[in-house]
């Protein structure tokens, strides 16, 4: 592959200059994410990954007023959750059974 190509192909990638984990716990009421991303790098992206040991285990993601009738469910367990939204866009997380601590993994990529 040429010098040129591969570098064309750098540009296109959607994470270029940063990669962190957060473990996050989250209860019944909506909760703002708030990126742990260093240097002043803005986030591209995150991928969730609905982590928890509890019965139902079931994580919601959304708007401020996120509940379990209008969030986008992140079932436990199963494939991450991809969203490209930048810093500049607020996410909250709730769980569905209110005084149950769900555990997250929030994998964000500048």
């Amino acid at each position: 592959m040429s010098q040129e190509i591969a570098y064309l192909l750098r540009l296109q990638s959607p994470g270029t200059k940063e990669l962190k984990v957060t473990a996050v716990e989250v209860f019944g009421s909506p909760t703002l994410f708030t990126s742990q991303l260093s240097s002043g790098y803005v986030r591209k992206g995150f991928l969730a990954y609905n982590n928890s040991a509890s019965t139902s285990g079931e994580i919601v993601l959304g708007p401020s007023t996120v509940t379990e009738a209008n969030g986008m469910i992140i079932p436990k367990g199963l494939a991450p959750v991809s969203l490209p939204v930048s810093t500049d866009i607020d996410v909250y997380f709730c769980n569905t059974v209110s005084g149950e601590i769900g555990n997250l993994r929030i994998l964000e990529y500048a």
